[in-house]
């Protein structure tokens, strides 16, 4: 094994080594700018891969990195569903909580995931990526713990809101990271795999929920506090199994040889986004708030984010009180979404891969049947179609997984992406506090004006959808237009491929469609 601390070559024979060829290749300012992969891909000019190699190496990088990823998002999807479950196994009944109360439980996690969403990104810009998603992991499980603890929903708010400032680490990081070691064209299956494991975690936290509920006699602790504590001490030791696993950049990778190294640095050499820059530059933040994709982003997101925090926190009650599954069958019927949010998100990167070469396209058509799910479910006058409707609206996993790899993909330049990331997640948040606030207890059990607001609110993510594929079609043209050839001089190629460029700024970054 390699020490985790080691690179591929050693830092003082780099440094060396390539002194003067850094020199003269890049001004200091340049220098100072340029990506963190720069020295090693200087090293590794010239080193040709070999297919076969590179596919053992890929495959190594799944095996190693992916498992772990896929884990870390079942403990967040878990830890942020136990709200759904712990509703109707008396939780709403021990503190004493009013509709209104639990519909700020719900919306209190995203105002903590919305206030601290950039300052996030911008430490994990800052130090190293890993470890402080570690402290953030292990934060969350501990404040998962205290929700076992609170006596009133004064303290329970107070936890939901640090849950969702710890839990504003995670999505960035993640989106980084797929960057950092896939290319382009393999970064929409990663994002299926592990935003699909949303479902496994919402699977594990519905099983844990109905294990507790139908032994409930056997404790002395209410089923509820018993969820949220075993749920985040497990959370707690997969957040130390990634500080020793998860390296902060791909070349320090503990578990890759010397050769393996070079291939993962020469593999993202094409993506022009490298392994990031921990200089805030003003002018990619500016770049980014002149950007319209940006915002698109952003409105992507608030539609997306409504019908996901009305789904992910009424599913249970809707569940039991409309469809009136008793409370065991409801915690077991939220399963049939959780192997939808496995299953999907994979299976159309997939369709991606080998049918449907525009990823925007797929995207387009998920949300289509999300839409058709939304009307069913709040129009639809027998209770078995709007149950289907209730089903379709978990493709929304799938979306979210497409879309994360476009925004991983298309931005270029770390302080840009930063802000594209922030810009992603906040729509993200802004949508997830409204959708709850929509659902109003008076209407109970068919909350006609939530469903209502989702209906009309995920116009956004279509229209968003749509803009973006027309924007991204227009902007390659124009590059193309300009007839620019993959050869050219040593100092322009280094620049474009590790010289932190925006993809505005890059004339050769190609937008994935």
């Amino acid at each position: 094994m390699v020490n985790s601390d080691s690179s591929f070559i050693d830092e003082e024979n780099l440094k060396e080594k390539t002194s003067v060829h850094l020199h003269h290749v890049f001004s200091q300012e340049e220098l100072k700018n340029a990506d963190e992969a720069l020295e090693y891909a200087l090293e590794t000019e010239g080193f040709v891969l070999d297919p076969v190699k590179e596919k053992k190496v890929l495959r190594k990088i799944d095996y190693m990195i992916l498992p772990m990823m896929c884990m870390l998002m079942t403990c967040q999807l878990m830890d942020k569903a136990t709200n759904s479950y712990a509703s109707i196994v008396g939780l709403r009944t021990d503190l004493k909580m009013t509709s209104q109360e639990y519909s700020w439980v719900a919306s209190s996690f995203y105002l903590g995931y919305l206030v601290f969403e950039y300052p996030a990104n911008m430490l994990l810009q800052k130090f190293p990526l890993s470890k402080t998603l570690t402290f953030a992991v292990i934060s969350w499980g501990v404040v998962i713990c205290c929700h076992g603890a609170c006596h009133s929903s004064s303290t329970f708010l107070l936890c939901r809101t640090l849950l969702g400032l710890f839990e504003s680490f995670m999505d960035p990081a993640y989106m980084i990271m797929t960057s950092q070691w896939y290319r382009k064209e393999e970064q929409y299956i990663r994002c299926g795999f592990w935003l699909g494991m949303q479902g496994f975690g919402t699977m594990l936290g519905s099983g844990i929920a109905y294990g507790f509920y139908i032994h409930k006699n056997s404790f002395s602790f209410a089923p509820w506090r018993l969820l949220y504590i075993v749920t985040g001490v497990i959370t707690i030791f997969f957040g130390i199994v990634s500080f020793f696993h998860i390296p902060d950049i791909p070349s320090k990778a503990w578990f890759l040889n010397d050769e393996e190294k070079k291939y993962v640095v020469e593999r993202i050499r094409k993506n022009r986004t490298g392994f990031g820059n921990k200089t805030f530059k003003f002018s990619q933040f500016k770049e980014a708030i002149m950007d319209p994709c940006i915002y698109l982003f952003f409105f992507y997101m608030v539609g997306y984010g409504i019908s996901n925090g009305s789904v992910g926190n009424f599913g249970s009650i809707l569940l039991s009180e409309e469809f009136h599954f008793s409370t065991g069958n409801s915690l077991l019927m939220n399963m049939v979404g959780s192997g939808i949010d496995i299953i999907f998100p994979l299976a159309f990167a997939l369709v991606n891969h080998y049918l449907i070469p525009s990823r925007l396209a797929v995207g387009l058509f998920i949300n289509v049947m999300v839409f058709i799910g939304v009307c069913m479910l709040a129009f639809a006058p027998e209770s078995a179609t709007r149950l289907g409707g209730f089903y379709l609206t978990y493709l929304t996993t799938a979306s979210w997984a497409c879309m994360s790899s476009i925004v991983s993909t298309n931005v270029g330049g770390h302080t840009k992406k930063i802000t594209a990331n922030t810009s992603f997640l906040i729509g993200f948040c802004v949508g997830n506090m409204i959708g709850p606030q929509a659902f109003l207890g008076k209407e109970a059990p068919i909350y006609f004006t939530g469903k209502k607001v989702m209906v009309g609110t995920y116009v956004l993510t279509l229209i968003s959808q749509a803009s973006l594929l027309g924007i991204y079609m227009w902007r390659n043209k124009k590059k193309m237009a300009k007839d620019i050839t993959e050869t050219g001089e040593e100092e322009e190629e280094l620049q474009l491929e590790f010289g932190d460029l925006t993809d505005e700024k890059n004339p050769k970054f190609i937008y994935v469609l």
